[in-house]
């Protein structure tokens, strides 16, 4: 598992300046911390809610909304960050924006109101929202 180019840059832009960051996955919640640990991102985040953390799992809203809460935020505060149209859809269920950034994960772009190319184009795209 590797980091997609510039996301430690833009997840620490982020970060440092005041957004609190977690992460909604539908991967199980153990090997999820194991590979932020090993990345060496996992103190960016707040709340990491798996796939096995809460009885549904997206596209269900829930555990964006779970992820949210925890953060201390409300929908109308949060930004889904996301790769899949199952982050789209998870987004569109929970009343939430999301940004799309296109990975290769198994997927073709899904039609969404945000799509950035490259993790250095989040900033001014959270900032838009």
């Amino acid at each position: 598992t590797r980091l997609y180019p510039n996301v430690i840059e833009a997840l620490g832009i982020l970060a440092d300046r005041g957004y609190p960051l977690g992460i909604c996955t539908n991967k199980p919640l153990g090997p999820t911390r194991a590979v932020l640990e090993h990345l060496g991102i996992d103190r960016l985040f707040g709340v990491v809610i798996g796939g096995d953390s809460l009885p549904q799992r997206k596209p269900e809203p829930e555990p964006l909304w779970e992820v949210v809460r925890r953060l201390g935020g409300t929908p109308e505060q949060a930004v889904l960050v996301g790769d899949s149209a199952v982050d789209l859809a998870c987004a569109e269920a929970a009343g939430i924006p999301a940004i799309i950034i296109p990975s290769g994960y198994g997927m073709v772009a899904p039609e969404a109101p945000l799509t950035i190319q490259d993790f250095r184009e989040l900033r001014a795209a959270v900032a838009r929202l």
